[in-house]
């Protein structure tokens, strides 16, 4: 009896035993599984940016263009030690800027902090970063329309708060503005192009437009020659006619061409006649008598807007004598007005054309009240130099949504500067 007690007793304790050191085995394996289950935990974390920092995070920072310009610049003018004045050279160099107006809102709970060098434009197999090319001065509204707009930097932005402003690029071509494959970007995430690329037709559409047919008037002025007047000749470069006799050539003579031309209105193609006439021309000057040579095209585009066109007449007593001041009033849907422009009522306000069933017509006092729509406003300065001859001309565009001109003006100023 007592040696099968025994007996049991060491069966209860090799069975308690056993199982203690099933548990002790199975705590190990839970224990090592829990370790490494930490450990991944931990490395997941660890990638993972803290949110309590100010850094951008996918869908924190709402950016949105709101406008946007192009700007080409060329001169043939250097800085010299040996003269207070700038001295014109036969090298031509131009400058070529995109610069974009957006609209940056903090969505996130946190103050995040928007960094400028962040962004980037993306065009075919380039990238572009942003520059300061310090100001971007010339004769011209769009020039004054830069200079007053609001230079982004490196902002604190509170949760909901919006900051606006340009970001300015620096590029190869003003055709780059047209390639398809933009791309604006803050670090990774694209910014949204939308009305960007819905922009880009009626752009394309008020670039190529023959104003003639809406201000009844050629492209170009001959102001000093008779024969000619307003004409669709464009400026002429100079031109030698050499005959070749045995492979040597000889000078029979010169036309000297005639850059005494004036711009009445502008679109593409008058912009490039002038650029093609300087580049011709310069090279044959005179090495003793190099002229000043300088040429700027500038435009700015207004998408997607619900415009009311209106004008107004201010009177006023200058010298005794009643004097009317005609305005024409441009304002989006919330109130902010985009155009600001006096009316110059010489020959019969054609400066002025609103397309009227099909027709473009002058503008008339009586002229009501108009709502465009999603409407594209483009902006055009033109100004060029060459020699004494100055043209210069600003120009305001708007297309409705199916891309037609609805109206059109423009003001100019041509002299003969010293």
């Amino acid at each position: 009896m007592k040696k099968l007690s025994v007996i049991c007793l060491l069966v209860v304790g090799i069975i308690l035993i056993s199982g203690c050191i099933d548990e002790e085995k199975t705590n190990s394996k839970t224990s090592t599984s829990s370790k490494s289950s930490m450990n991944e935990t931990s490395k997941e974390t660890s990638a993972v940016p803290d949110l309590s920092k100010s850094e951008l995070m996918s869908g924190e920072f709402d950016i949105n263009i709101t406008s946007y310009y192009f700007v080409y610049m060329r001169d043939n003018e250097v800085i010299s030690t040996k003269s207070k004045y700038p001295i014109p050279t036969f090298d031509l160099v131009p400058k070529n800027y995109v610069i974009y107006h957006l609209s940056i809102k903090n969505n996130d709970t946190n103050p995040l902090n928007f960094s400028i060098n962040k962004l980037q434009l993306h065009t075919g197999n380039q990238v572009f970063t942003p520059t300061d090319p310090g100001i971007i001065h010339f004769m011209g509204w769009v020039s004054s329309e830069i200079e007053n707009e609001n230079r982004l930097n490196d902002t604190l932005l509170h949760p909901d708060q919006t900051l606006e402003g340009i970001v300015i690029f620096q590029v190869d071509d003003y055709t780059t503005l047209f390639d398809r494959s933009f791309s604006l970007r803050y670090n990774t995430t694209s910014i949204p192009s939308t009305s960007y690329e819905k922009s880009l037709e009626p752009l394309i559409v008020a670039e190529q437009f023959d104003y003639s047919i809406a201000f009844d008037m050629p492209p170009y002025d001959h102001m000093w020659n008779r024969w000619k007047g307003d004409s669709y000749d464009p400026p002429e470069p100079e031109v030698s006619y050499v005959w070749t006799i045995w492979g040597k050539d000889y000078l029979l003579y010169t036309d000297p061409g005639n850059y005494w031309v004036w711009a009445n209105w502008v679109n593409r193609l008058v912009f490039e006649s002038y650029k093609k006439h300087d580049e011709i021309s310069l090279p044959k000057q005179k090495p003793e008598d190099i002229p000043r040579v300088e040429i700027v095209y500038a435009v700015k585009v207004i998408p997607e807007q619900d415009l009311t066109v209106f004008h107004t007449n201010q009177y006023n007593i200058v010298s005794g004598e009643n004097q009317t001041t005609t305005k024409l009033h441009v304002v989006d849907d919330t109130g902010e007005e985009l155009i600001n422009r006096s009316i110059d009522p010489g020959d019969d306000y054609r400066d002025l054309a609103i397309l009227d069933n099909q027709t473009y017509r002058p503008f008339q006092e009586n002229m009501p009240q108009m709502f465009i729509p999603q409407a594209t406003i483009v902006h055009f300065s033109f100004y060029s130099f060459y020699e004494s001859r100055l043209t210069k001309v600003d120009q305001d565009i708007i297309l409705d949504e199916q891309h037609n001109i609805v109206l059109a003006r423009y003001n100019n100023l041509n002299t003969h500067a010293m």
